[in-house]
């Protein structure tokens, strides 16, 4: 009997040792799980937190703006920034903010609201006299539905000419600007893709690069990365364009350029291949720029 119950003792003690070793891993590797992948999530919220931008030796407002897809009017009328838009190194830029309500305030005046109530005496006089004279006015009517078979035709004339009106302004809209070199696309714009933010053009290398459109100078220089010797040009209607990856640059900031002129001389992109990279910004925002270039 003594030998049954040291045996069986010895037993519950094996059991017992192996049970408090098996969810020890489980439940660490668990936790280390959870802590790397907050530490991620961390990291990784931190790259879209930024508020400033401190002025580096080459920047202008509008390479700011076009780094960070934001108008330049709107930079300037953040930070206060009057034309000609003039920002030296060191200096901080915000990048979104309350834009100052200096200008609103003054709109809102009561001179304005003056105006109108001095005309609506007049407008309720006025309206006084015409109901006597409409009643009259109405059945004189009767004598231009007399040629009822001239009304169809002046309706389909005027129907038709707002038609061919409004189909002429979309190759007029393009034929205000030109391709900047002669080449093939050989990538076209995507706005889904950060890396497609304009189109490339294979070009041969020191090939002529030319102005697309009129317009200023704004920025010529190598501080943006990722575009190598690059020149933006600002246009009407809020426009702007840039040439990219260029061999030479041929003109300077502030200088008035004409379409066809030539800018810069092609280069070639970090992997070696002579191109140029284009691209088109309405408001600070990239464009698709077959939609201005000829067909």
């Amino acid at each position: 009997m003594k030998t049954a119950l040291f045996t069986v003792f010895i037993s519950i003690l094996v059991l017992s040792s192996c049970s408090k070793h098996k969810p020890a891993p489980v439940s660490d590797a668990y936790g280390n799980n959870k802590r790397a992948q907050s530490h991620i999530r961390h990291s990784s919220q931190k790259k879209y937190n930024k508020k400033f931008v401190t002025v580096k030796k080459g920047d202008t407002l509008y390479s700011i703006g076009f780094r960070n897809e934001i108008d330049y009017k709107t930079l300037a009328a953040i930070n206060n920034i009057k034309s000609p838009y003039r920002i030296f190194p060191g200096q901080r830029i915000k990048l979104s903010g309350k834009v100052a309500q200096t200008s609103s305030q003054k709109k809102p005046q009561t001179n304005n609201n003056k105006k109108p109530v001095s005309t609506t005496p007049n407008v309720a006089q006025q309206t006084t006299k015409t109901p006597v004279k409409q009643p009259i006015e109405q059945p004189i009517k009767q004598p231009i539905s007399n040629p009822p078979n001239n009304k169809p035709n002046n309706t389909a004339s005027t129907t038709t000419k707002p038609v061919v009106y409004q189909e002429p302004p979309l190759p007029t809209s393009n034929s205000q600007w030109i391709w900047p070199i002669k080449g093939k696309v050989i990538k076209t714009f995507l706005a889904s893709d950060v890396s497609r933010k304009g189109i490339d053009i294979a070009a041969a290398l020191n090939q002529s690069v030319l102005a697309s459109n009129s317009g200023t100078v704004v920025y010529s220089g190598d501080g943006l990365r990722g575009y190598g010797e690059l020149i933006i040009i600002k246009h009407e209607n809020n426009l702007l364009s840039a040439y990219a990856h260029n061999s030479k640059r041929l003109v300077k900031e502030g200088e008035t350029v004409k379409q066809g002129q030539v800018i810069a001389k092609s280069g070639t992109n970090p992997s070696g291949t002579a191109l140029l990279h284009f691209e088109i910004r309405k408001n600070g925002q990239p464009v698709n720029p077959l939609g201005y270039l000829p067909k």
